[in-house]
């Protein structure tokens, strides 16, 4: 139920004692791979669009990974290899990317992919009409893609980029497409992308499951993988958006692969019949408010809204405590991230609370116990989506708020519609959380740019913020990326667009039946080199 937008990775990942991520998930595999079954996951939500410059949701991303390669690979160890692309320079003042292309690939429809795939694939992202969430903004100041040959490209940048290799090996936003498909298909692309990886959309049943279908002519892995078609055959996604029903399957073999929620970690890890996979979000979930909107298009509402919640009760109640009180935008699981913000942001302080809402002319002035300014009542909406996790941090909130005088009242709305309704502006507050593997993520959920079409919610113009976020993206010195985002994170505290609550362990099952699967330090269960009995 994340975004990454809710988006890629730099940061170094924190993972369980015992996870290595070069190592296969469970006890080293030393059986021949067998060829063919079926390996069925179950996802909490069902994505928007699998069109990957059209969603701004993680779940497509996720989906996308096994569907198309990157141009650039990274491996177990985190070090750049090839990918689609065998090569690639860059230009001593950072402007200038120049790739030559594996020479041997084709798309799922057949036709080549090549240098001018590439160069549609990234004018169509690039393209303002194409309206791009995310997959865009991860090309930053690229201003052309232009193929210099049937098998060589460049990008041209208008400043230096320090996010752009990393983002460049994000298959899953920035896949390469079949123009041909694209053409054919129009507005219904989405529903069956055409890529180069080593599965295919087969079917998508709305409301139930979208299925992968092996892809036979595959053989173009990056080189830490093995060279041929993957082994498992199919990979079945199932929409299963309820908590108990998802446990339910997975503990019956109905399912192979699930998150686990902190309600359960502890007895499948107990469970001999499965592994289970580790490592800290690389990600936060918040509070969000609309600026624009009262009664937080006042600075001294929100801030007072920081000190009022107490984050710990709502880790304990949301994740049994698996997991981490977050404090500012990043987690310390990604690059940039500020120690200093554990003391820098507001901590839970009620009295700091009324105290600052009194200066806003927020008081109860009946006696009635409800806050109240000017005759109205402090009432608002807010929206979550349909996840346990956040339906029970919703709940927490509500209560804490109310001691303090305010009614929250939550509505849920499926994830879609949500994101539709946020983009429009047409809220209060919301809760909300991405998963990314780049501190640039600021450029996606704070930049004016991205109001109205992708996920600057907050709808806060700020030119000093918009200068620091371009700045913090074109630095390509390190020590002076992480000063930036130091004052990132200071500022955007200060601006008070978001409560932090947050940060969870993602825990993933998997049944024993698979061996090999292995976890990627991005957080992905990689299973390309995986075989199921």
């Amino acid at each position: 139920a994340s975004l990454v937008a809710v988006l890629a990775i730099a940061g170094l990942l924190i993972s369980a004692p015992g996870t290595t991520f070069a190592e296969p998930i469970g006890p080293p595999d030393t059986g021949e791979a067998q060829q063919g079954g079926e390996w069925t996951i179950a996802i909490t939500e069902e994505p928007d669009t699998l069109d990957p410059q059209k969603s701004g949701t993680a779940i497509t991303a996720a989906i996308l990974d096994d569907v198309c390669d990157p141009l650039i690979a990274e491996n177990f160890d985190g070090e750049y290899v090839p990918g689609l692309a065998t090569e690639w320079t860059i230009s001593p003042d950072g402007l200038t990317w120049s790739f030559v292309l594996r020479e041997d690939v084709t798309f799922h429809d057949g036709t080549p992919m090549n240098a001018a795939a590439v160069e549609a694939t990234f004018a169509r992202a690039l393209d303002p009409a194409t309206q791009s969430p995310i997959a865009g903004s991860l090309l930053g100041p690229v201003e052309t893609a232009r193929a210099t040959g049937d098998f060589t490209f460049e990008l041209k940048l208008r400043e230096p980029f320090a996010p752009l290799l990393e983002n460049l090996t994000d298959d899953g936003r920035l896949c390469i497409l079949s123009p041909q498909a694209v053409a054919q298909a129009g507005d219904d692309f989405g529903r069956k992308p055409v890529g180069t990886g080593p599965w295919m959309i087969e079917e998508w049943r709305s409301g139930d499951r979208i299925v992968l279908k092996q892809f036979p002519n595959y053989n173009w892995a990056p080189p830490f993988l093995h060279q041929g078609p993957a082994y498992i055959e199919t990979i079945t996604y199932r929409i299963m958006p309820e908590e108990a029903a998802r446990m339910a399957a997975f503990e019956a073999g109905e399912i192979d692969q699930t998150g686990i929620a902190p309600t359960d970690v502890e007895r499948i890890k107990a469970d001999d019949a499965y592994y289970v996979a580790e490592f800290l979000r690389k990600g936060v979930v918040f509070l969000e408010f609309n600026t624009t909107q009262a009664p937080f298009d006042d600075p001294k509402v929100r801030t007072a809204m920081n000190y009022a919640i107490d984050k710990t009760d709502v880790l304990d109640a949301a994740l049994e405590g698996l997991g981490q009180v977050a404090h500012g935008f990043l987690p310390p699981s990604l690059f940039g991230y500020w120690p200093g913000i554990e003391q820098y942001a507001p901590a839970y302080d009620p009295e700091r609370t009324k105290a600052l809402l009194a200066e806003a002319g927020w008081t109860d002035s009946d006696g009635n116990g409800i806050l109240d300014k000017n005759g109205q009542p402090f009432q608002f909406v807010t929206y979550t989506i349909p996840t346990d996790t956040f339906t029970r941090t919703a709940q927490v909130v509500q209560s804490q708020l109310k001691g303090l005088g305010i009614e929250m009242e939550i509505q849920t709305l499926e994830f879609g519609a949500l994101l539709d309704t946020l983009k429009a502006g047409e809220f209060q507050a919301s809760f909300m959380g991405y998963t990314y593997e780049e501190p640039d993520i600021a450029y996606l959920w704070f930049h004016s740019s991205n109001i109205g079409t992708g996920l600057a919610h907050s709808h806060l113009r700020d030119q000093r913020l918009d200068d620091l976020i371009v700045q913090a993206r074109s630095t390509i010195d390190p020590n002076e990326r992480a000063k930036l985002y130091e004052e990132l994170q200071r500022y955007i505290t200060d601006q008070a667009l978001w409560v932090p609550l947050w940060i969870n362990f993602n825990y993933i099952g998997l049944n024993k039946r698979v061996h090999n699967a292995q976890l990627h330090p991005d957080g992905d269960i990689v299973l390309f080199d995986a075989w199921v009995e």
